[in-house]
């Protein structure tokens, strides 16, 4: 999915024929085209109501969607799972934010708690410390509330050094690395082709884990400098915004790959051979133009590109039945 000339949403379809290409589609037209379930039509609305191909969207469309029951109940239960903790991150995260900035900002004189964020007294002193300190910025201790809370929201997804409990892109980045680990030592001790193939797949995993790990490390790193970004806020979300977009798309798809994987961990030989093929048919490669001053992508991409069609067998290239069983069970489920 993505958006076209006009910022309208449009869905690219690999040729049905199984041949190189891909058809485009509008999103309005996507009822008309394929004969979709109540669920898929209600997902198709969610995501064209908010107008957005951002990773971000795509997913809360998706919770929002299987909310209602219509993925039926253990995808329901995950969605309401993932949605409560999404918000308990969020709160989290914006405790320990204001926590840091205010030390700064205040000369160590205000002291947060978690409560704080809970009540509206809690909340309100919070507000009536900010008063002095918003006087520096030019502006209110709701405003400067504002600011912070906003900015808290920006980063959630990565939380803050400190917490108890990693965030959500703090874990697929950690999955991602550790999946590359898992699959060269899967390789080592398989001597089919797919061997080959998750070998390939770890060396994707491995770049894409560092190259996170640095959009990670420059998204949060303006928390050293709060006074500067609260004094040149719009100039700093822009900046903000940005970096977190940007490792959202580099994690794009592979939560679905690490439960895959996970899945198959379990299973025979063949199992995991088959889940190999079918997540090197869906790797996420980072765009030439986001890794510019890493020469050694494009060799890697030209190493890792080898035909492999969807959910065949990787030893027959019929399709897998029980294959297209396990990747629906693993899309119901969540890192």
């Amino acid at each position: 999915m993505r958006m076209d000339s006009r910022d309208n949403l449009e869905l690219t379809v690999s040729a049905f024929s199984g041949v190189k290409g891909n058809y485009v589609i509008r999103w309005k037209d996507v009822p008309e085209i394929f004969q979709l379930t109540m669920h898929d039509r209600a997902l198709q609305e969610e995501i064209f109501k908010r107008n957005s191909c951002l990773p971000p969207d795509v997913r809360m469309a998706t919770l929002e969607t299987a909310r209602t029951g219509l993925a039926g109940p253990e995808a329901q239960r995950s969605a309401e799972e993932a949605i409560t903790e999404e918000e308990n991150e969020v709160l989290l995260t914006r405790y320990y934010l204001f926590k840091s900035a205010l030390e700064k900002l205040s000369g160590g004189q205000m002291a947060l708690h978690v409560s704080d964020f809970t009540s509206a007294s809690g909340r309100d002193r919070i507000r009536s410390g900010l008063g002095e300190i918003a006087k520096k910025f030019g502006t209110t201790a709701n405003e400067l509330y504002d600011r912070l809370e906003r900015w808290g929201q920006f980063i959630s997804p990565l939380g803050m050094p400190g917490m108890p409990k990693e965030a959500r892109l703090r874990r697929l980045i950690s999955g991602i690395g550790n999946l590359g680990q898992s699959l060269n030592h899967w390789a080592d001790n398989d001597k089919s082709e797919a061997a080959y193939l998750a070998r390939g797949i770890a060396k994707v995993a491995f770049f894409t884990d560092d190259f996170a790990r640095d959009l990670a490390a420059a998204a949060i790193r303006p928390v050293e400098y709060a006074e500067r970004v609260l004094s040149n806020w719009e100039k700093a979300t822009e900046a903000l915004q940005r970096d977190i977009d940007r490792l959202w798309w580099t994690v794009d798809g592979w939560e679905f790959i690490l439960l895959l994987w996970k899945d198959a961990e379990g299973q025979d030989r063949d199992h995991q051979r088959a889940a190999v093929t079918e997540i090197y048919r869906v790797l996420p490669i980072i765009p030439d133009k986001e890794a510019a001053n890493r020469p050694n992508l494009a060799a890697m991409q030209e190493n890792t590109r080898m035909q492999v069609r969807a959910l065949e067998g990787w030893n027959s290239g019929s399709l897998d039945i029980e294959m297209v069983r396990r990747v629906e069970n693993v899309k119901r489920k969540r890192i």
